[in-house]
């Protein structure tokens, strides 16, 4: 591993600074759930993957193992700050409602789209970090940012590694780019999915005896919309989603205004 979460100096955290962000609680904490759930993630496609030996030792020696740390890293923070917050019942909740989702199949039909899925999958998290460092920085939160760097960068050497097995098996696959954009936009649709409102309702029930009504979720998504619109960055978000299409560089400045507004329809 590049960095270890056992060497962040979380006690130095100035808790004041990040105390009261309620959104950025939920945030962090669903992420920590989801990161931490990454072993169930990783068996489906070592099985989905099966033929390729490489890339199963690949996904059980380095992607889960990386994963998995994300989120005792990010767990590890919000016991920290929040450290009144009981996250082992709140995981419990999410984990039992969460994994009857987590099946082969939600997966696409063939090896090259879901690796296209996978990066569409790492450009959102790679992404959604940095927009988490930036505001980090803004608040003068020096170990949150560390955190979400070393997160981004990771998540960065995933999709790498996604898209050269994409590669891989498009050689043989030979995707149109029709269905390369229609993968993508179809894994784009699932980025408010499931995984994120059960987190919100798993953390809300363990925080209040009143019962969890969609609004509530509602209500958080457009805090997180109007952070993403100061904090996204959405060129690198751009960037990443196209290059599968292996555009020539006029087609893909010219994309990129459309790229960009679909992202704001999508909510992201």
């Amino acid at each position: 591993m590049r960095w270890h979460y056992k060497d962040i100096e979380y006690d130095s955290i100035d808790r004041s600074k990040v105390q009261d962000k309620d959104f950025l609680f939920y945030l962090i904490t669903s992420a920590s759930f989801i990161e931490i759930t990454s072993d169930v993630y990783e068996k489906n496609l070592a099985t989905f993957y099966q033929d390729n030996p490489e890339v199963v030792q690949w996904l059980e020696k380095v992607w889960e193992p990386e994963e998995l740390q994300h989120g005792k890293a990010l767990k590890k923070y919000v016991q920290t700050v929040w450290s009144d917050f009981d996250w082992e019942e709140a995981y419990d909740k999410f984990r039992q409602e969460y994994l009857p989702h987590c099946t082969l199949d939600e997966f696409q039909p063939t090896k090259a789209k879901e690796m296209l899925a996978r990066m569409v999958v790492e450009t959102g998290t790679s992404t959604f970090y940095r927009a988490i460092e930036r505001f980090s920085q803004d608040l003068n939160e020096p170990i949150l940012a560390q955190i979400s760097h070393n997160i981004s960068k990771d998540e960065i050497y995933h999709y790498d590694t996604f898209y050269e097995t994409y590669k891989h098996y498009n050689a043989t696959e030979k995707l149109g780019k029709n269905e390369i954009v229609k993968v993508i936009y179809d894994r784009l649709k699932m980025v408010d999915g499931e995984d994120g409102r059960i987190a919100y309702k798993a953390i809300y029930e363990t925080l209040h005896d009143t019962p969890f009504e969609d609004r509530y979720y509602e209500e958080h998504k457009r805090k997180v919309s109007k952070f993403a619109k100061k904090y996204y960055p959405y060129n690198m978000a751009i960037k990443m989603l196209l290059r599968p299409l292996n555009l020539n560089k006029t087609v893909e400045k010219a994309s990129v205004p459309l790229i960009r507004g679909a992202l704001k329809i999508l909510g992201i």
